[in-house]
C-alpha cells in the first residue's frame, strides 16, 4: 500500500488518556466554588486590591435612581445644547449644582419591554425581560463595584421602596443573579454606622477565616487534578484558580474592613414608617441613607 495515501479510518489510533468528568472536576475543585460564583472576579480587581497606591481624596461613587413613575420629558430635558443651556423646570431645582452634572438625551433600551416591571433591566439593558427563559446580565452598579468597590467598606448598596422582595431589584451579578434590596432605612443605618460588639466582630472574622481555609483545601486538591489533564484544560484550570486567588484577596480586604471602626454620625437611627402608604417618607429616608454613605466614605 502506498504510504502517501492518507488513512480514512482511525483504526490505529489508541487514546491512552482517560477523560475527566465534570463531577470529578467539581469533586477536585470543591463544590462550593462552582463557576457562577466567580464570574465577577476579574484581574482588574486584583490589581487594584494589591496596589500600594492610596486613592487620592474621597473614593468616587455612583448613585443610580430608577423612578418607576417616570418623568415628563418636556419638563426635564433642556431645549438647548452646550454648557450655557437654559435649565428646564425640573433641573431648575438643581441650579446650584449645574456644573456638577451632565444631561444626556436620546438614551434608551430599545429591546427592553414589559412596562413598569422592566425596571429590572434599568442598569443591564438585557432584552425582553417578560419573555420565557429571560436571563439578566450584570448591572452597571455591580460592574463598577468590581473595579472601585474595594475602596469602601461596602462595595455597593441596593436600596428599594415598596419593592416586591425577592422578585424586583436594580442590581444583578455577572451570573444574572438578583441582589435583593434593603427596604428598611434603619437596617441600612446599622450596616453603615453601628459597630458590632467584640463578639460579633470575632464571629465574622471566624467566618472569613473558615472561607479561606476552604480555598486552601481546594487549591491543594486541584494540584493532582491539573497533572491529569491536557494542556488546553490546564489553561482553563489556571484561569479558574486565578479567580479563586482573587477571591482570597477580596476576603482578606473584608477582614481589614471588619477590624476598622465604623464612622460616627450625629444622626439618630431612623424610624421606619409602619404603613406602606408612607411612600414618600420611605423615599426620603433612603435618600438620606445614600447621602450619609457618600459623606462618610
Amino acid at each position: 500500500m502506498n504510504s502517501r495515501v492518507p488513512r480514512r479510518y482511525p483504526g490505529s489510533f489508541v487514546a491512552t488518556q482517560r477523560s475527566v468528568s465534570r463531577r470529578e472536576f467539581l469533586r477536585g475543585a470543591g463544590i462550593l466554588l462552582s463557576l457562577p460564583l466567580l464570574d465577577s472576579m476579574l484581574p482588574a480587581f486584583a490589581r487594584a486590591a494589591t496596589s500600594d497606591e492610596k486613592p487620592a481624596g474621597k473614593p468616587r461613587r455612583m448613585l443610580a435612581i430608577c423612578n418607576n413613575l417616570g418623568l415628563l420629558p418636556d419638563q426635564f430635558f433642556p431645549t438647548q445644547a452646550g454648557r450655557g443651556y437654559a435649565l428646564s423646570p425640573y433641573l431648575e431645582t438643581l441650579k446650584a449644582h449645574r456644573d456638577d452634572f451632565t444631561v444626556f438625551s436620546g438614551v434608551s433600551h430599545p429591546d427592553v419591554d414589559g412596562g413598569h416591571p422592566a425596571d429590572i433591566c434599568f442598569l443591564t439593558a438585557a432584552p425582553h425581560p417578560g419573555s420565557d427563559g429571560f436571563h439578566n446580565t450584570i448591572s452597571l452598579d455591580q460592574y463598577i463595584a468590581e473595579r472601585v468597590g474595594h475602596q469602601t467598606r461596602l462595595p455597593s448598596l441596593t436600596l428599594g421602596v415598596n419593592v416586591q422582595q425577592g422578585a424586583r431589584s436594580l442590581s444583578w451579578t455577572a451570573s444574572g443573579v438578583m441582589i435583593p434590596c434593603e427596604e428598611k432605612a434603619s437596617d441600612v443605618f446599622k450596616r453603615l454606622f453601628v459597630q458590632g460588639s467584640p463578639a460579633e466582630v470575632e464571629a465574622q472574622m471566624r467566618k472569613l477565616a473558615q472561607g479561606q481555609s476552604i480555598l486552601d483545601a481546594v487549591a491543594g486538591q486541584a494540584r493532582s487534578l491539573q497533572r491529569s489533564v491536557g494542556a488546553r484544560d490546564r489553561d482553563r484550570l489556571d484561569q479558574y484558580f486565578t479567580s479563586v486567588r482573587e477571591l482570597e484577596q477580596r476576603m482578606e480586604m473584608a477582614k481589614e474592613w471588619e477590624l476598622r471602626p465604623k464612622p460616627k454620625v450625629a444622626a439618630p437611627v431612623p424610624l421606619d414608617p409602619a404603613s406602606p402608604k408612607d411612600y414618600m417618607e420611605k423615599v426620603r429616608l433612603m435618600y438620606d441613607m445614600a447621602r450619609l454613605a457618600f459623606e462618610t466614605d
